[in-house]
C-alpha cells in the first residue's frame, strides 16, 4: 500500500508540474488506471499547497480545478486508446486547467509553478537519458 501511495504521489506530482504528454511513462499511465480522480486531485492540490504557498481561498479554488480536470480525465486515462493518443487527449486538458490555474494564482506563484515545471522535465529528461544508456550498454 505505501509503494502505491508513493507512486501516485510520483505521477500526480509528474502530471501537475509536468503535464501529462511529457511526464508519463505508459506504465505510470497504466498505474494511474488504479486510482480515483480524487486521489490524484488531493495529492496534486497537497503539492502545490506546499510549493506554491497557497493561501485557504486559493487552496479550496485550486482544489476545485484539480477535481475537474481530474474527473475529466479519467476516461481518457481509464480509456482503450494507446498512450501516445492519450498523452496527447491529456495534454489539450492540462492547458485549459494552466489556463485556469493562471487566473487563480498570482503572478510570483504562476511563475514558480512554470519554473518548477521546467526544472523536473529536465531531471525527467535525464532520467529518461539514463535509461537510454543504460539499456544501450
Amino acid at each position: 500500500m505505501r509503494a502505491h501511495q508513493m507512486m501516485l504521489i510520483f505521477t500526480a506530482g509528474a502530471m501537475l508540474v509536468l503535464g501529462p504528454a511529457r511526464s508519463l511513462s505508459a506504465q505510470q499511465l497504466e498505474m494511474l488506471k488504479n486510482t480515483t480522480p480524487e486521489e490524484r486531485a488531493k495529492v496534486q492540490t497537497e503539492l502545490m499547497k506546499t510549493k506554491l504557498d497557497l493561501t485557504a481561498e486559493q487552496e479550496s479554488k485550486v482544489a476545485a480545478l484539480n477535481l475537474k480536470y481530474a474527473e475529466k480525465s479519467d476516461p481518457i486515462i481509464k480509456g482503450s486508446a494507446g498512450p501516445f493518443m492519450k498523452m496527447r487527449r491529456l495534454r489539450s486538458i492540462n492547458s485549459e486547467k494552466d489556463a485556469e490555474l493562471k487566473q487563480v494564482l498570482t503572478p510570483a506563484q504562476y511563475q514558480k509553478l512554470q519554473a518548477a515545471k521546467e526544472e523536473m522535465r529536465q531531471k525527467f529528461e535525464e532520467k529518461m537519458a539514463q535509461k537510454a544508456k543504460a539499456g544501450g550498454a
